[in-house]
């Protein structure tokens, strides 16, 4: 099978600092952009976990001289979509529209990322909708405990809270908070836009130039944020004693998206967990049934990253499934897995790459990813390439140096005294309440 072809790519860096990509693609006469900003949540404050969050999501609801309101109908109007959201190491927002039209929505994505106002009936009904919506989650005890995951795995770090924040934070943020955040962290200097589709780049950088030629720099300029620290293995368990089922997790610290180990230890975990024929699915459900369903991950950010294992399983035989799990993840780590099953993933892998290229907002998703967690784009074009030649010994070696073997978390979500009496032989017991990580 050929690898993936790049599409024709032109990158500018206008005089403030912005640099713009264009993509030029044929195919459907619709456009994809994505401005991107190096401010994440990892630069929410200590007591303002969320506010990355507030600034990315109430950014579109009034920009320049327009309202939300008229945002949403000319947009509408014109046959777009435009959205916002932050992520551990950027803001982004998109926009999907006709070609034809795309040089009038571009100077509506500037002004909504470079001149938002916050308006303030707006601004509230979004953090309180956001407060509520916690509210609710927390009856969820799989989002409780992907939640609590980050908090235990990170312990401090500024990847240690969810993107979204938590409810009591929430309460404390301000609309002079984000107009603080943004103008301290939003500026040309860190960010990126690509445009993706059948466009002209002169005629798209020049309108780039035209929109945000006199984006003013922001007075600071993000850091490279240190990897996370890996600590012996302690169990964390949040106390919900109304839970009938109770949600596993077993992570670690891991490794970040351009780590030279990024290839095989994906190779490795499809082979551990990453596929529904996997070792855990194997041995955790086909064997002792334990569970419906059991997954590996490993998540990856610029810095640092973390491995997961996800599952849930009855209250009385957490336990068993932890102690199963944490013994297949060692055989792993020791014998790693067979050429035939490399092969067998990588295959998988490979095949289902392309399916993630197919649109022009496909592939101004993979430029900016590029830019956002430090790798080469030309990466795209030979990734299954790259995929198809690890070995059984690369995945083994790479997989097993991140493994929580003997560190990281042992994290449960359900009832504590049951819990506590068949984790603690895993390490040293936590109970946290609910409202800590929601």
């Amino acid at each position: 099978m050929s690898g993936v072809v790049l599409p024709e790519m032109r990158e500018t860096r206008l005089a403030t600092g912005l640099r713009v990509v264009v993509a030029r693609r044929p195919g459907v006469p619709l456009a994809a952009a994505r401005l991107a900003v190096r401010a994440g949540s990892a630069l929410d404050p200590e007591g303002a976990f969320g506010l990355a969050h507030l600034v990315a999501i109430s950014a579109r609801r009034g920009a320049g001289r327009r309202s939300g309101r008229v945002i949403d109908d000319l947009v509408e109007s014109l046959g777009a979509n435009l959205a916002g959201g932050a992520e551990e190491d950027a803001s982004i927002h998109g926009l999907s529209a006709p070609v034809e039209v795309l040089p009038r929505l571009l100077e509506v994505l500037a002004a909504v990322v470079a001149r938002p106002s916050f308006p303030p009936p707006e601004f509230e009904r979004l953090r309180r909708s956001e407060r509520a919506e916690l509210a609710h989650d927390s009856d969820e005890a799989s989002t409780v405990a992907d939640r609590a995951l980050l908090e235990a795995v990170y312990a401090g770090h500024p990847y240690g809270h969810a993107v979204e924040g938590r409810g009591q934070d929430l309460g404390r943020i301000r609309r002079r908070d984000a107009e603080a955040f943004h103008a301290r962290w939003f500026g040309p200097g860190s960010a990126l836009l690509v445009v993706s589709g059948p466009v002209d780049p002169d005629a798209t950088v020049e309108e780039a130039e035209r929109r945000l030629g006199t984006w003013k720099p922001a007075p600071a300029t993000p850091g490279e944020i240190p990897a996370a620290l890996r600590r012996p293995r302690r169990v964390v368990i949040v106390d919900k004693a109304d839970a009938s089922q109770v949600q596993i997790r077993i992570g670690g610290v891991a490794i970040a998206r351009r780590s030279p180990d990024y290839f095989p230890a994906l190779v490795g975990n499809t082979v551990l967990g990453g596929g529904f024929t996997s070792r855990l699915v194997e041995s955790i459900r086909v064997n002792r049934g334990l569970t419906y369903g059991v997954r590996s991950r490993f998540g990856v950010g610029r810095s640092t990253g973390l491995f997961a294992i996800s599952s849930f399983t009855k209250n009385e035989t957490a336990g068993e499934l932890v102690e199963v799990a944490l013994a297949e993840m060692a055989r792993f780590a020791a014998s790693g897995p067979s050429g035939e099953e490399v092969s067998r993933a990588a295959s998988y892998l490979a095949g289902l790459f392309p399916l993630s290229l197919e649109t022009h907002d496909h592939w101004a998703d993979r430029i900016a990813d590029a830019w956002i967690y430090g790798y080469e784009v030309d990466e795209v074009s030979g990734f299954q390439a790259r995929i198809r030649s690890v070995t059984p010994e690369e995945a083994q070696k790479a997989t097993a140096r991140h493994l929580p073997v003997e560190d990281g978390v042992v994290l449960a979500v359900g009832p504590a005294g049951p819990l506590e009496r068949q984790l603690s032989r895993f390490g040293p017991v936590e109970v946290w309440p609910v409202r800590r990580v929601m």
